[in-house]
């Protein structure tokens, strides 16, 4: 440890009126309790105790010792009036910028920009591959939270990440020129998808793409992506009468029973 020289002030010449003069200045320029602070925690570190400290300051002994204590414990910011909400003494403290978090809606991924929100339908696979994918390429996301959205494996989701960094956004488009997503699904499944959607609006008003896959599965065995049943009720008309059609049925039921 550095060794830090004593200061003798028997052989140091004081003068009064600089004395008056100078603090009256620090006064005006950083007030009176934080001169009185300094002063007395300068007092302490010159080896005058704390009950002389009190009287040479006019204070009380209790605040000689509450402000040396303070001083010892918090440091610089304990030379200032602690009413403030910042501090002149102490560099400002940035805080630290809200997560971007995603949240996940029937027909769109919403990207949560701490209170500003960018929405991104989920029909658009392209578009919603290379935001994310971006995103996620410069930490602003995270990968298990971009595979949900995208409906992949984290492996899938991280080898994409990859290609789009090293090759570019050409490199997610899909050039396979297998079957198509209509020809994969069939009119008796079609037919399923239809009925399990007005049986989930008849019954409890709502209904989505996941909540679909998840009954066709368990009721009939079929296995249809979430994403491939959303293309198709919105093909098909579906999401413009999921509020008409339980109104529509409730004024069947009271014209049959008149």
């Amino acid at each position: 440890m550095e060794n830090v020289p004593l200061i003798n002030c028997r052989n140091i010449s004081f003068s009064a009126q600089l004395s008056r003069n100078r603090i009256g200045q620090a006064k005006k320029t950083l007030g009176p309790g934080v001169v009185q602070r300094f002063l007395c925690f300068a007092l302490y570190l010159l080896g005058v105790n704390r009950s002389a400290i009190a009287q040479l300051l006019s204070i009380p002994l209790e605040t000689a010792k509450s402000i040396i204590k303070a001083v010892t414990r918090d440091g610089l910011g304990a030379f200032e009036d602690r009413r403030r909400r910042v501090s002149t003494f102490l560099p400002e403290v940035e805080a630290e910028p809200a997560p971007i978090t995603l949240k996940t809606e029937e027909d769109h991924i919403v990207v949560d920009l701490g209170g500003r929100y960018l929405r991104l339908l989920r029909q658009d696979s392209l578009q919603l591959k290379i935001v994310l994918l971006t995103m996620l390429n410069n930490d602003l996301l995270r990968k298990r939270g971009v595979a949900e959205a995208l409906e992949l494996t984290p492996f899938h989701t991280t080898t994409l990440a990859r290609r789009l960094s090293e090759e570019g956004a050409c490199s997610l488009v899909d050039h396979r020129q297998g079957q198509k997503q209509e020809y994969r699904v069939s009119a008796p499944i079609k037919a399923e998808l239809v009925q399990q959607f007005a049986v989930d609006i008849i019954t409890s008003g709502q209904t989505s793409g996941n909540k679909i896959s998840t009954e066709l599965k368990e009721r009939c065995n079929i296995s249809v992506p979430p994403r491939t049943v959303r293309h198709h009720l919105a093909q098909m008309g579906l999401r413009e009468i999921k509020q008409s059609l339980p109104q529509l049925l409730t004024g069947a039921k009271k014209n049959s029973k008149n």
